[in-house]
């Protein structure tokens, strides 16, 4: 008697997020389901595909395993005939089974679930249905649970508990002698946590209210602070972004003078996360999950004090009274004009080598060098510098156009051929290190500037360790820039007209 051929199958498995539970163990349970599911037809298990801390909530398309079964499954030499899911409400939400399942059986694989027993029949209009139905209580229940958990934070936020997460700038995390609540926590020796003042940094959180309300803006108290070496809140506790950790901002500045936790009161539901379309015209494509700043009576604030104030109630009123962009609807006062830099990225700073930024002035694009930080001291970089973009970019058309004129066309062709013909032999990498290399002897002159000016030579060099790191965002534009840089120009090219632009230069108050 002949053995019945083997059903090569593939699994499909997700766990919702790494902190709730073990990936290793989701998986095991997973497995054993389909594995227990396809044995009576003679079932292996011979793939597997593991999406692991991705939400449900996305497509297919969007999370990097199940893209993968996608791709798999055009391939005619995968290696297996049936893709098995151990419980569908983790795989589709909504109307996603409606467009896994068509591409499925395009490419001729079948689709086993527990809840039929088997396969799905792709002519059965019951299988149909009840497979829509599990991804309409898939997201049923994620709405819940979102539900639940936002209604108890408010519970507990009106109680003046701490729900978690990184102390308030100022604060520090210690534990009382109140048990956890759960009994499970509680007899693990678990107890509730409450926020006290630093002793290094509640005085700068004290001194940041007082000099706002003396009349100094958000961007000289951040000069101010990082000139002293004063640490930032991306220094205190885990790095949050590391382009960020270690540098004073005025966005940093506002959001302390905003934040209500430094009267003494737990605040919760300042913002809400609501889930938007990634592309309004494709609903397909899913959605994307964004914070919301709510109006302020929407907030939730303990009825008692639950930790000690870092400023008086007087303060910080008179403070937020000056604060006219304070966030929340209808408050913030709208752009002058929408906020986009067609040379983003693109220009530099002559006196620096610094990127120059975008910035709107009287209604119109600039983009500015700005040289507020102390190691600029004993410097002859200008405080600030601001070119208009249509300055730049009237100059440029015009260059770009005797390039592409009837005398310059054949060279300027030619160069871009050879320069396409060469490629560049080094890798992206080897490049950027080279123009670090080149910069190094200004970075030392500048930190030598700031020694000279009374920094501490210590603090001198980590801040310019920090502004001379070049993030990947730069790098992959330096990398694509690089293969654009090529000389487009006949053998006597026009001068570049950047040269002859004089910037604003706004002098020194």
């Amino acid at each position: 008697m002949s053995s019945s051929p083997i059903l090569a199958c593939a699994a499909y498995i997700r766990t919702s997020t790494d902190d709730q539970q073990s990936p290793e163990d989701s998986k095991r349970w997973q497995l054993d389901i389909a594995t227990r599911l396809v044995a009576p037809a003679s079932g292996k298990i011979v793939a597997i595909y593991h999406d692991i801390d991705v939400t449900r909530e996305l497509p297919w398309t969007r999370r990097p395993e199940a893209s993968r079964v996608l791709l798999d499954a055009a391939d005619p030499h995968r290696g297996w005939t049936a893709l098995v899911i151990a419980e569908p409400q983790r795989a589709f939400s909504g109307g996603q089974f409606q467009l896994v399942f068509p591409t499925l059986t395009h490419y001729g694989v079948e689709l086993w679930v527990p809840e039929l027993g088997g396969r799905v029949d792709p002519d059965s209009e019951g299988h149909e249905m009840l497979m829509g139905l599990f991804g309409g209580l898939s997201k049923a229940e994620r709405r819940r649970l979102q539900t639940r958990t936002r209604n108890a934070m408010r519970a507990h936020g009106a109680a003046g508990r701490w729900l978690g997460g990184r102390p308030n700038y100022g604060y520090r995390l210690i534990d009382t002698d109140i048990p956890h609540p759960q009994p499970q926590k509680a007899s693990a020796g678990i107890k509730l946590r409450t926020l006290v003042p630093d002793p290094d940094t509640a005085p700068i959180v004290q001194r940041i209210f007082e000099m706002y309300d003396n009349g100094i803006g958000y961007r000289s108290i951040a000069t101010t602070l990082e000139s002293e070496g004063h640490p930032s809140p991306g220094e205190i506790g885990p790095v949050r972004h590391p382009r960020s950790a270690g540098v004073w901002g005025g966005s940093v500045v506002r959001t302390i003078l905003t934040n209500p936790r430094y009267l003494g009161h737990q605040v919760v539901g300042r913002q809400k996360r609501k889930d938007e379309l990634l592309d309004p015209l494709d609903p397909a494509a899913g959605t994307t999950s964004r914070q919301h700043w709510q109006p302020q009576d929407e907030w939730v604030l303990s009825d008692e004090p639950t930790w000690p104030a870092l400023v008086d109630r007087e303060l910080f009123e008179r403070v937020n009274d000056r604060i006219q962009n304070t966030r929340g609807p209808g408050r913030r006062r709208p752009r002058a004009v929408e906020g986009k830099y067609v040379l983003a990225g693109l220009l530099r700073c002559a006196a620096c080598g610094r990127s120059m930024h975008g910035a709107t002035l009287k209604n119109k694009p600039y983009y500015r060098c700005n040289a507020q930080r102390p190691d600029y001291a004993d410097t002859e970089h200008p405080k600030t510098t601001a070119v208009r973009e249509e300055r730049i970019l009237d100059a440029v058309d015009d260059w770009l156009n005797q390039l592409a004129d009837a005398r310059h066309r054949n060279a300027t062709i030619a160069s871009v051929l050879a320069a396409d013909a060469a490629g560049s032999p080094e890798p992206p990498e080897v490049r950027t290190a080279r123009r670090a290399l080149a910069t190094l002897p200004v970075e030392l002159d500048r930190v030598l500037a700031a020694i000279r000016a009374g920094m501490d030579a210590i603090v001198a060099l980590r801040r310019r360790s920090r502004s001379s790191s070049i993030s990947p965002a730069q790098r992959a534009r330096s990398s694509r820039g690089s293969s654009s840089t090529a000389p487009c120009a006949p053998s006597a090219p026009p001068m570049s007209p950047l040269r002859s632009i004089t910037p604003v230069i706004w002098p020194r108050s």
